[in-house]
C-alpha cells in the first residue's frame, strides 16, 4: 500500500468558528481512523494548517473533501509527497500549536 503525505493551509469560512470546529474534531478523528488517516491539525486566528497521511486513495478523497468544504476557503497545498511510514500513527488526529505543525512538516 502506498501512504500520502498531505499538508495544506486554509481560511476558516466567515460563518464558522474555531469553536464549531473544534467541537467536531472528535467525529473527524473517528472518521479519519476508520479510513486509515491520521495527522494534525492546527488553528490560528481564521488559518488552519493540516497535515493528512494515510493511504493514497484515502487521503487524496479526504483532501478533495476538504477543497469543497464550504467552511474552508483559500486551500492551498503545500506539500504533498510519498511517504514509507506514517508520522502519526499513535496520535489519530491530534491539535498542535500551528508552529509545531510547521516543524512536522519538515520532519516527515
Amino acid at each position: 500500500m502506498t501512504l500520502q503525505h498531505i499538508s495544506y493551509i486554509s481560511r476558516l469560512s466567515p460563518h464558522e468558528t474555531i469553536a464549531d470546529l473544534i467541537a467536531d474534531m472528535e467525529r473527524f478523528r473517528v472518521r479519519n481512523l476508520s479510513l486509515g488517516i491520521t495527522g494534525c491539525i492546527a488553528f490560528e486566528g481564521e488559518r488552519i494548517m493540516q497535515i493528512l497521511e494515510g493511504p493514497r486513495v484515502a487521503v487524496d478523497k479526504l483532501f478533495e473533501t476538504i477543497k469543497a468544504d464550504p467552511r474552508h476557503h483559500e486551500v492551498i497545498e503545500l506539500e504533498r509527497k510519498t511517504i514509507e511510514r506514517m508520522s502519526f500513527r499513535h496520535w489519530g488526529m491530534v491539535r498542535r500549536p500551528i508552529a509545531d505543525v510547521v516543524f512536522l512538516t519538515q520532519l516527515t
